[in-house]
C-alpha cells in the first residue's frame, strides 16, 4: 500500500469544497492508546503507538469507488485500502500487494494476479475473488461514475477467472505501464459492505436491485461519507468507534488489527492513527507553531524558519523530488481565439519571469521545458527556455494585430487557484508582465473549490495550475486530443501520433526517443507555458523515525516515534 505523496499539499491546501456531508458531528475524538504492552508490539520491536497528522483540505468523497484524485485518494483512503500491487517505497520497484505473485505475458496483452491467501478485511471477513472483481463488474455495467479507480478499469478488455485465487486481466491494446496502471489503480473494497448500504437505502417495498443496474449504481453513488472496512492498516469505520470525522475540525483513521502487512513485513505501519487537521492558512499556521503536526508543506522554509526560530527545534526540513511532482503552468485555452495560433502562444512565453518563479520557490525549483521529469531519458535538454521578455510579447503581439496604441490591446482571462503564497506570488510576477507588454488582463482568482468547478467550463483564456505527472512517465492524458489532463483542448495530429506510438512501444529507448519528439513539438506549439519543476519542501516532527523521502515520497510505512514522545 502507497499513500500518495504528502506534497500534493501544494494543491491540496487550498481545495474548500463545502461539502455538507453526512457525517458524525460533534463527535469527541476518543483518545487512542499505545498499541500492546508497554506501546511496543512483539512484531519488528518497534513502539507502536502515534497519531501520525497533518493538514488537507475536506475530502468531498470517501467511498473508494468514486472518490477521484483528489484529498480522500491520495491522503486517506490509500490507508485503509490495498491494490493488486504497489510499490517499494525505499527503492521504487513494483511490488506484490493483494496480488502476491503477477505474470505478464510476453507480448504485453494480459497479465495473471494470484491472489495473497489468508488476506482478511478489518472486521475480519476474508478477501474474495468477489470482493476483488467488484470494481471490474460495476465498471463493465457502465452506470456508476468511477473516480480514481477507473484509472485501472478503463484499460481493460476483459477478465477471465482461473480459479479461486488468480485471474487473467486482458488490457486494451499494448500499453507499455499496462501492469503498473492496472495494479496499483485497483483498489479492493469490500462488495458485502456496499451491498448493505444499497439495501439499506432503497426504498421499503423495492426489491434489491442486481449490481449491474443503473438503480445499484444510483444508490451506491450516494455513500459518500463511509468507505467500509478495508484490508489496509488502518480503518475508517466510525459508527463502530473506529475513527471520527469532525466537520471542518477533522478526521482520523484508527489502526487496524486485522492489517496482513504487519505479518508478511515485521515493523511496518506502526502508527496508532493517521489524522488529517482541516484548516484555513491561518489555523495551519498555528497548528505547526502548537506542534500539533508532524508534517507540514511550505515551498518558503528558508524564510518560515527565519521568522519562527523556535520551529527548528521541533522540526526538520526536507527537499525532495518523486516521480508524481510536476510542473507549474499555465494552459492557454485553444477554443478561444487568439489562443489557438502558436505564433500568439509562443509571444505569450515571454512573460514569464522562470528566475523569479525560483526564487518564488525558494530557490527549490529549476525551470521547466517539458510535462517530464527533468531527469528522464525522454527530457528534452537541449532546448533553451524562452526569455523574460516582456516588451518583446508586445512587439510580437503588434505583428499580430494586437496594438494597445490603436485601442487593440490582447484581452486575456487568467483563472487561477487562491490559498498558498506560491500562487499568489506567481500571479503578481504575471500580473506585472502583462501590465509591461499592454496585455488587458483580467485575473479570476478562486478558491480551489471554486475553481474546480470553473475550470471545465472553459470560460478562460489561460489556468494556472500545478500539474502532477504518471509516475510511469506518460505524458499522454496532457498533450493528446483525447487525454483526460488536455483541458485546453489542444489538437496535433503529429502530438497524438507520437503520444499514441509511445504507448505501445516496449523497448525502453525506443519509446524515449518518441516522447522526446513529443515533448520537442509541444515546446514549439506551446500549447501550456510551462514555469517550473517544483521540489517537495516540507517540516518533519524530528521526533518521527525511519522516515525518510524515497521514489513516490514520503511514506511513513517502517516510521515511528519512541513512546516517551508520542501523540495521542
Amino acid at each position: 500500500m502507497r499513500p500518495l505523496p504528502v506534497l500534493i499539499l501544494f494543491l491540496l491546501l487550498a481545495v474548500g469544497l463545502g461539502l455538507g456531508l453526512r457525517v458524525m458531528r460533534g463527535a469527541a475524538v476518543p483518545p487512542i492508546a499505545p498499541v500492546g504492552a508497554a506501546g511496543t508490539a512483539a512484531t519488528g520491536g518497534l513502539p507502536q503507538g502515534h497519531v501520525y497528522t497533518g493538514l488537507a483540505s475536506e475530502p468531498p468523497d470517501l467511498n473508494p469507488l468514486t472518490a477521484g484524485r483528489g484529498v480522500a485518494s491520495r491522503l486517506l483512503l490509500p490507508y485503509v485500502f490495498d491494490t493488486l500491487l504497489d510499490h517499494d517505497p525505499a527503492t521504487g520497484a513494483l511490488r506484490p500487494a493483494l496480488a502476491a505473485a503477477f505474470v505478464p505475458a510476453a507480448d504485453g496483452r494480459s497479465c495473471t494476479f494470484t491472489l495473497r491467501r489468508g488476506v482478511a478485511f478489518a472486521d475480519g471477513s476474508p478477501l474474495t475473488m468477489a470482493d476483488v472483481l467488484f470494481p471490474w463488474h460495476l465498471a463493465q455495467a457502465g452506470h456508476l461514475p468511477l473516480g480514481a479507480v477507473n484509472d485501472a478499469m478503463a484499460r481493460i478488455e476483459g477478465v477471465d477467472v482461473l480459479d479461486e485465487q488468480s485471474f487473467r486481466v486482458r488490457f486494451r491494446g499494448v500499453y507499455y505501464a499496462a501492469v503498473e496502471a492496472v495494479g496499483e489503480a485497483w483498489w479492493v473494497p469490500q462488495r458485502r459492505w456496499f451491498e448493505a448500504r444499497v439495501a439499506a437505502a432503497k426504498g421499503p417495498e423495492e426489491a434489491m436491485p442486481a449490481v449491474d443496474s443503473a438503480r445499484f449504481a444510483e444508490l451506491l453513488d450516494r455513500v459518500n461519507d463511509r468507505c467500509g472496512p478495508g484490508t489496509g492498516p488502518y480503518r475508517f469505520e466510525p459508527e463502530l468507534g473506529y475513527g471520527t470525522w469532525q466537520p471542518h475540525q477533522d478526521l482520523l483513521l484508527a489502526r487496524s488489527e486485522n492489517c496482513w502487512r504487519r505479518q508478511v513485513s515485521p515493523g511496518t505501519w506502526n502508527f496508532a492513527g493517521i489524522r488529517l487537521l482541516f484548516r484555513d492558512p491561518a489555523g495551519a499556521t498555528n497548528a505547526l507553531l502548537a506542534g500539533e503536526l508532524d508534517w507540514y508543506s511550505n515551498p518558503l522554509l528558508e524564510e518560515l524558519l527565519a521568522a519562527q526560530p523556535e520551529l527548528a527545534r521541533r522540526y526538520r526540513p526536507l527537499r525532495y523530488d518523486y516521480k508524481e511532482l510536476g510542473v507549474f503552468r499555465v494552459v492557454w485555452n485553444l477554443q478561444r481565439p487568439p489562443f489557438d495560433d502558436a505564433r500568439v502562444r509562443r509571444a505569450l512565453a515571454h512573460l514569464f519571469d522562470l528566475d523569479g518563479l525560483v526564487a518564488v520557490a525558494g530557490g527549490n525549483a529549476r525551470p521547466a521545458l517539458a510535462h517530464a521529469k527533468p531527469d528522464s531519458a525522454e527530457y528534452p535538454r537541449h532546448l533553451q527556455p524562452f526569455a523574460f521578455d516582456p516588451a518583446a510579447t508586445r512587439r510580437a503581439l503588434r505583428e499580430l494585430g494586437f496594438d494597445p496604441e490603436h485601442g487593440k490591446p490582447l484581452r486575456l482571462e487568467l483563472l487561477a487557484p487562491t490559498g498558498t503564497e506560491q500562487f499568489r506570488r506567481t500571479v503578481e510576477l504575471f500580473v506585472d508582465a502583462c501590465k509591461r507588454a499592454a496585455i488587458d488582463l483580467v485575473l479570476q482568482q478562486r478558491d480551489f473549490g471554486a475553481y474546480l468547478r470553473e475550470l471545465p467550463a472553459g470560460k478562460w483564456d489561460g489556468l494556472l495550475s500545478m500539474q502532477s505527472l504518471r509516475s510511469w512517465g506518460d505524458p499522454y492524458d496532457l498533450l493528446h486530443t483525447q487525454g483526460l489532463w488536455n483541458h485546453g483542448k489542444w489538437s496535433h495530429p503529429e502530438a497524438d501520433a507520437l503520444a499514441t506510438a509511445a504507448r505501445a512501444e516496449l523497448d525502453a529507448g525506443k519509446r524515449a526517443d518518441l516522447l522526446r519528439q513529443l515533448h520537442e513539438l509541444a515546446f514549439r506549439e506551446q500549447p501550456a507555458a510551462l514555469l517550473v519543476h517544483p521540489m517537495a519542501s516540507i517540516l518533519v516532527n524530528s521526533r518521527i523515525e525511519n522516515l525518510a523521502p524515497g521514489p513516490y515520497g514520503l511514506v511513513p510505512e517502517r516510521a515511528f516515534v519512541p513512546i516517551e514522545f508520542q501523540r495521542r
